[in-house]
């Protein structure tokens, strides 16, 4: 071969090597991309077997109404539609609780479980709410659902 064959050769050699180290990482980070999609988030059977303790009563919806406020609104919103100011900032978009498909498949023990527990941007709330606030949260919660299908 003569210098200018294996010049050519050598070219070609280099252009095809970045081409298959492009598309390893284009598969990588495709893999990398849907490791980053939100898995579901099912409370265990235990939690979603708990029943509420605290009833609906006006004063106990009162004061949920104002932990909402305080704790909840900038993320689920003034509805509980998933869209507070602060959902815009992160990647996970909260949960509407006036979705009824959604809000039918969780029982009011995997609610307070979720809570409780957090993930993600979801703070855990077990340390800044006692039991009776994040059950009161609860019957908010489901209250916004109702409101919504009104």
């Amino acid at each position: 071969m003569s210098g200018r064959n294996t010049g050519s050769w050598l070219h070609i050699a280099r252009t095809f090597g970045m081409i298959a180290i492009l598309s390893s990482l284009a598969v990588a980070a495709g893999r990398v991309a849907a490791d980053d999609a939100p898995k579901p988030w099912v409370a265990p059977d235990d939690a979603r077997k708990v029943k509420n303790p605290v009833p609906p009563s006006p004063d106990n919806l009162a004061a949920a109404a104002q932990l909402y406020q305080d704790n909840c609104l900038l993320c689920h919103g003034e509805k509980g539609l998933g869209d507070g100011p602060g959902a815009k900032t992160i990647k996970v978009k909260p949960a509407n609780f006036t979705d009824a498909k959604l809000m039918s498949q969780e029982t009011d023990g995997s609610l307070f479980w979720k809570m409780s527990q957090g993930r993600g941007p979801m703070p855990s709330w077990k340390d800044d709410l006692t039991d009776t606030e994040r059950w009161q949260l609860v019957n908010y919660i489901r209250k916004l659902g109702k409101d919504a299908a009104k």
